[in-house]
């Protein structure tokens, strides 16, 4: 049981101990990403291969492309209410997201962190949870558990009540992926989930950088 819980905090631990108490975007994803892989590693489910079956493809492209479309729609839609960009900026840069890090941390968010964090999550902890659950169950867990380090990313950057209508939609990317890699596949989630990271970060080079 301590195993398990370790498993679905620690991911918020080390956000939260990276950003809100070192402020080191660099040593947050070592610790974060570190973490993911080890785990992953130790149990072998580090075999993500390419996607082969094209209804799988066509799944991941379309749900990521119009993921994409929600986050950058409605930057332009709510521009200047969603956030400021010098309050963003500010806090960016109290974190180290900046200069010439930017681009490595960017390549890591798109490529990344999406294959990590869909096996971590929607394959290593749901298959665990599934066991006891249903599938439904199963995946508000593990959206809840992923969406919980996000809330300590969002809330710094986002003004109210749109931090938490982002929250929001978090926590339906994850249930969203969730259905996608049970119906299809993780890579078809990988894929969906590389074009909504890459949003974010279109988002970040139009109004922050």
């Amino acid at each position: 049981m301590i195993k398990f819980l370790l498993l679905l905090f620690m991911p918020t631990i080390f956000v939260f101990f990276g950003l809100w108490l070192i402020q080191n975007v660099l040593v947050t994803f070592i610790c974060f990403y570190g973490w993911m892989f080890m785990i992953l590693y130790a149990n072998n489910k580090i075999n993500v291969k390419l996607v082969t079956a094209k209804k799988s493809l066509y799944v991941g492209t379309l749900s990521g492309v119009l993921c994409a479309a929600a986050i950058v729609g409605s930057s332009l839609l709510f521009s200047g209410k969603i956030f400021h960009a010098e309050d963003m900026q500010a806090v960016l840069q109290i974190w180290g997201f900046s200069g010439w890090k930017v681009t490595i941390l960017a390549v890591i968010l798109i490529f990344i962190n999406p294959v990590l964090e869909e096996i971590y999550w929607r394959v290593y902890i749901q298959n665990k949870v599934k066991k006891h659950v249903s599938f439904l169950a199963s995946s508000i867990v593990t959206s809840s558990f992923y969406t919980l380090y996000h809330i300590l990313i969002i809330l710094p950057v986002f003004v109210f009540p749109f931090n938490w209508i982002s929250i929001a939609g978090v926590f339906s990317a994850g249930l969203m992926w969730a259905y996608i890699r049970e119906r299809y596949s993780v890579e078809a989630s990988i894929i969906s989930h590389v074009l909504a990271d890459a949003a974010i970060m279109i988002i970040y080079g139009l109004y922050v950088r």
